[in-house]
């Protein structure tokens, strides 16, 4: 018996090291065909304009059952785009650079797409709408490879989060200007939006900057990054966008990682405020289980950044399809899904975005449009179920937006520190 289990886990290992050194050639994508499908006989009137999948930088081949299974959803249901990773938080690029840093410090050594134009182009021409997602100041290639443009400790050695990530200093014009020119040579390639994200300084107190840590300074840098990524990109006929977290939009503070929503909203087209219910704290937004309230989280947190003279148009509010990791561990299905999706809709949003690690997207469904046309999803939907109790030898779990793992949030600021 042992034998056989050795010989399935040595198979499945061989399977998946194959799969992750496999690139993109551009005939795999015309393999896949179009299916015939009528989206107008949806009962949910969708008045926003972009309905995003998220893939990562491993699922985005087109080889891979997530990405097969994100073009048929977008055939099958009223989505309409997808965000893709063009850069993580490692600094490993989804395609071949040519810019000359990022080919110094063999950025593209794990590029997964050879033919990054034929991609875009072959997807453009399915009339989907892309969104290049990329990883700002979080970025260990760039902070390992340029030690003086990095986040230091109080040593003066590069720092590295608990997951064993560097970050590079917000206030570094050598840091900003590697991203930017990444992000305009992306935006070449015919991405119709640029999204930023890790656009913040780094959650933990008494690290060492270039300028004195400040909430002033803080968000002078973030306005800096943004207000000069818009003026190159712009000029290209990109959109630019940016994420936040979903606290933003409730604090007036920069929550110390110099994000201030009256600040960052010239700059951008569009906000993308991480909604996840499984991200907010106990008691932090009245509900002693936020998860359990998908439509309230998503529809009181737009709320609150309306009344603050950002324009509802302004926002596409990123979105949870995956399983609830903070409270009852069920997963997000159909009902929770479309629960979001009606709040974010009847705020006159210009679109959402629906997010799961792993690029998985199984409860996106017509079944899910037909369910956002039901006002009883506006009532809590998720089946609670007994509290989850953290065991000894079980001592984290995943968190969403992470690559790594990290212990379940407790407040606002442990969500950051997460990240």
């Amino acid at each position: 018996m042992k034998t056989h289990v050795t010989l399935f886990l040595f198979v499945t290992l061989f399977t998946v090291l194959l799969s992750a050194q496999e690139t993109f050639h551009p005939s795999q994508l015309k393999e896949i065909e179009p299916n015939e499908c009528n989206v107008s006989d949806n009962p949910f009137e969708l008045k926003s304009e972009i309905r995003a999948l998220y893939l990562n930088r491993h699922t985005a081949k087109p080889s891979t059952p997530q990405f097969k299974k994100a073009l048929r959803i977008l055939e099958k249901t009223p989505m309409n785009a997808l965000i893709i990773d063009m850069k993580n938080v490692r600094g490993d690029l989804t395609y071949r650079s040519e810019l000359a840093e990022p080919r110094r410090i063999r950025a593209s050594k794990f590029a997964a797409i050879d033919d990054i134009r034929a991609y875009v182009q072959t997807l453009k021409s399915r009339g989907i709408y892309l969104i290049a997602r990329l990883a700002v100041f979080k970025d260990r290639r760039q902070a390992r490879a340029f030690p003086s443009r990095a986040v230091r400790t109080p040593e003066g050695g590069v720092w590295r989060d608990r997951h064993g990530e560097s970050w590079v200093d917000p206030f570094d014009p050598e840091a900003r200007r590697y991203t930017l020119e990444i992000a305009e040579e992306v935006a070449r390639l015919g991405f119709d939006e640029i999204n930023f994200d890790y656009i913040r300084f780094p959650a933990r107190r008494g690290l060492r900057y270039d300028r004195p840590d400040t909430r002033d300074n803080r968000v002078d840098a973030i306005d800096t990054f943004l207000h000069n990524a818009r003026s190159r990109l712009h000029p290209l006929g990109v959109k630019v966008s940016a994420d936040i977290f979903g606290y933003v939009l409730w604090n007036r503070t920069d929550t110390r990682i110099g994000q201030i929503l009256e600040k960052m909203a010239p700059h951008v087209d569009y906000l993308y405020p991480m909604l996840y219910p499984s991200g907010f704290s106990r008691g932090s937004v009245a509900f002693s289980n936020p998860a359990a309230h998908p439509y309230e989280i998503v529809r009181i947190s737009l709320q609150k950044g309306i009344a603050r003279g950002v324009p509802a148009k302004k926002f596409r509010p990123w979105l949870q399809a995956f399983r609830d990791y903070a409270y009852s561990r069920l997963p997000y299905r159909e009902r929770e899904i479309a629960a979001q999706i009606r709040a974010a809709e009847s705020l006159g949003s210009s679109g959402w975005l629906l997010w799961h690690p792993s690029s998985r997207f199984g409860y996106v469904t017509p079944e899910t449009f037909a369910l956002a046309a039901d006002a009883q999803v506006e009532s809590p939907s998720v089946r609670t179920g007994p509290p989850f109790r953290r065991h000894r030898r079980h001592t984290r779990r995943p968190h969403p937006r992470m690559e790594a793992q990290n212990d379940t949030p407790r407040n606002p600021l442990d969500i950051l520190r997460s990240r």
